[in-house]
Formats: C-alpha cells, sequence, structure tokens
C-alpha cells in the first residue's frame, strides 16, 4: 500500500507540472516609437517691451485699449505738437528766404562774370560775389539740417506700437505731463504670436539634443502640468551655449505659433522634446522584467509553452518599449503572470483586455 500511495503522489504531481498557468499576453507590433525628455516649462513670450516716449509733453491722446492686441506702428500716445509744429514752420521758412538770397546771389555771379568778360567788372569782385553765393548756397545746408532735426522732433510726439502684441495696463492718462526718462512708460506691449516656452532639460542629453536639432526632429509638445489637456505643438529653436554647472541642467526655448492664445506669458507647462524617431519592435514596458543579467521576457510558442528570452531595450517612452533584440512582431508577448512562470512551462493564454501597444502612450501619457 506504501508503494502504491507514492506512486498516486507522484502522479498528481507530475499532473500539477503539466496543467497549463493562467497568464495575460499581447502580440508584439512594429511600429514607430519617439524618444522624449519630459520637463517643466513655462510660457515666455520672444518679445516684450515697456513703451517709452523720447521726449516730454503733455499727453493729448491714448487711441488705444489696455488688454486688446494692438498692430505695429498703431498710434499709442500723442502729445502735444504745437511748439514743435511751429519750429518747424519756422524752419522751413528760413530755408525759404536763404533759398531767396542764394537765387539772388547766382545772378549776381552771372552779371558780373560778363561783365568781368567785357573788363567792366574786376577780377576781386567777380570772386566776391563767387563766395557770397557759395556761403548762401552753404546756408540751406544747414536749413535742411534745422528741419530734418524738426521733422524728427515731431515724429517724437506721436508713439507708435514697435510689433503686434497684446498692450497691458496703460500708465499715463490724457493731460498727463510726461517725461521721456519715466521709469513706468506708457504700456508694456507683449508678443502673443508666435510665442516661446523656456524649459530645461539634463545637461547629459546635450548631445541627445543637438543631433536631434540638426536633423530636423526636435519637435515640442506642451500640455497642462497636471496632464490633461494638450495645448499646443512647436519646435525647439534655442539651446543655451552651456550646461548650469549647480544643477547639471540645460536651458532651452521652443517656439510655438500662437493664433489661439492657448499659451500665456508666465503659464507653467508640461513639455515634451522628441529627440529621436525610430521604428522597431514595439510592447508593453510592464511587459518586460529584469533579472540578474538584465532584461527578460516570456514568449507564448506555438506548443503552448513559454520561451525565456533575453531582451535588449533602445528606451522606454510612455509605458511602451522599443525593443532592439530578443522580440519579433507578431510573437504573444506575457504581460501578467510572469511570477507564476518559467522557462518551458505550459501557459493558458487569455489576450489582454487592456488597450493595444500602439494606443498605450495615449492612455499612460503623463
Amino acid at each position: 500500500m506504501f508503494a502504491g500511495g507514492a506512486r498516486a503522489a507522484s502522479g498528481a504531481q507530475q499532473s500539477d507540472a503539466e496543467r497549463p498557468v493562467p497568464v495575460t499576453a499581447i502580440a508584439a507590433v512594429s511600429d514607430e516609437l519617439d524618444r522624449v525628455i519630459d520637463g517643466i516649462g513655462t510660457v515666455a513670450p520672444l518679445q516684450s517691451v515697456t513703451v517709452r516716449p523720447r521726449m516730454g509733453g503733455q499727453v493729448i491722446a491714448i487711441p488705444f485699449t489696455e488688454g486688446e492686441t494692438v498692430e505695429k506702428d498703431a498710434v499709442l500716445l500723442k502729445l502735444d505738437d504745437t511748439q514743435l509744429r511751429a519750429d518747424l514752420a519756422s524752419a522751413e521758412a528760413r530755408k525759404a528766404q536763404d533759398e531767396a538770397q542764394v537765387a539772388n546771389a547766382k545772378a549776381d555771379v552771372e552779371r558780373y562774370a560778363s561783365l568781368a568778360e567785357k573788363g567792366v567788372a574786376s577780377a576781386s569782385t567777380l570772386e566776391q560775389k563767387r563766395a557770397t553765393n557759395q556761403q548762401l548756397a552753404a546756408s540751406i545746408q544747414y536749413d535742411d539740417a534745422v528741419i530734418k532735426n524738426a521733422q524728427t522732433q515731431l515724429g517724437f510726439a506721436t508713439v507708435h506700437a514697435p510689433f503686434t502684441g497684446r498692450a497691458g495696463f496703460r500708465q499715463v492718462d490724457v493731460g498727463a505731463i510726461i517725461d521721456a526718462n519715466s521709469t513706468n512708460g506708457i504700456v508694456t506691449i507683449t508678443q502673443m504670436d508666435p510665442i516661446g516656452v523656456s524649459f530645461v532639460a539634463p545637461g547629459d542629453r546635450f548631445g541627445d539634443i543637438r543631433e536631434a536639432m540638426k536633423a530636423g526632429i526636435a519637435s515640442v509638445e506642451v500640455s497642462t502640468t497636471d496632464g490633461s489637456r494638450k495645448l499646443a505643438t512647436g519646435r525647439l529653436t534655442i539651446m543655451d551655449n552651456a550646461v548650469d554647472a549647480e544643477n547639471g541642467s540645460i536651458h532651452l526655448r521652443a517656439q510655438f505659433d500662437n493664433g489661439q492664445e492657448r499659451l500665456w506669458p508666465g503659464l507653467p507647462v508640461a513639455t515634451r522634446l522628441t529627440v529621436e524617431h525610430r521604428r522597431g519592435v514595439v510592447v508593453p514596458d510592464k511587459a518586460l522584467a529584469r533579472g540578474p543579467n538584465g532584461l527578460y521576457a516570456y514568449i507564448v510558442q506555438g506548443d503552448g509553452k513559454v520561451a525565456r528570452r533575453a531582451v535588449t531595450v533602445a528606451y522606454v517612452t510612455d509605458a511602451r518599449a522599443l525593443v532592439t533584440k530578443g522580440i519579433e512582431a507578431g510573437e504573444q508577448v506575457v504581460m501578467d503572470g510572469q511570477s507564476r512562470i518559467a522557462d518551458g512551462t505550459p501557459v493558458s493564454v487569455t489576450p489582454w483586455s487592456g488597450s493595444p501597444v500602439g494606443e498605450l502612450a495615449e492612455t499612460s501619457a503623463p
């Protein structure tokens, strides 16, 4: 009876060993996966200027509206230009007077030149007339300079927007006397479209970032800091010329079209910088396990048993791994149940009920 019992127990153990272990599996796919660097940044305008007058005077008009977009060269402020117009008119009148004198002197030169040929006028008198003509001609050049200066000063009485942007709060009112040295200025104009985002990346990634910029693939996606809403996609335009020695990061700036003004200066955003595009075998990162010799995965074979494979991964993005060695497209990779199986274990496969491999990025994006 003892021998019979031992044979029964051995048969039961053998039956348990051959019983398939339930696991879930997903098919590896051939897909393109981006390598990205995640970070946090701040929206920063490419241009922001506090507009100041270039001369002092009394404000007579402020034809812009606070908080609205002003076009380039739009009038922001007008100063009382009565005295400036009078100065310009005086300079123009002086030039007209000098031009009349030059015309008269020129006629004298021509007349005395004719008389000198006939011997009626002396050569010294003719030279004196020519000198007077040249002196009066020089005064015309001086008059032109005075008129140009008066026109310039008159132009300073009207302040224009330096570029298209959104106006902030105005700092002066109609009737106020302002000075060219005022620190507050008239208003701050901020360019909204295009707009920039300033952020940082690990300094040891500068090589990847530089190569991505050279290849033209350094795109940047920004979203709300909680990841709930994508805001815009732009391109990396500037990488700082040095890594910050204090924190080991490198400063970057990207540029975005912002016609709908989803990005606002000072807004904190989450950034995703793409530094590489590569196509290969893609599996969920969850399907990979780490052992003493590196990463491995269990592949479901045609006989219903699993094979343990060493796996090499290029990088992981959004819970998806780009496999360069160890898994082929179309092979079934165990997702759940790795702890209950070993190389050669028979399994009962249940298809993965979660998102397909190609959609994992959308469901697990930060």
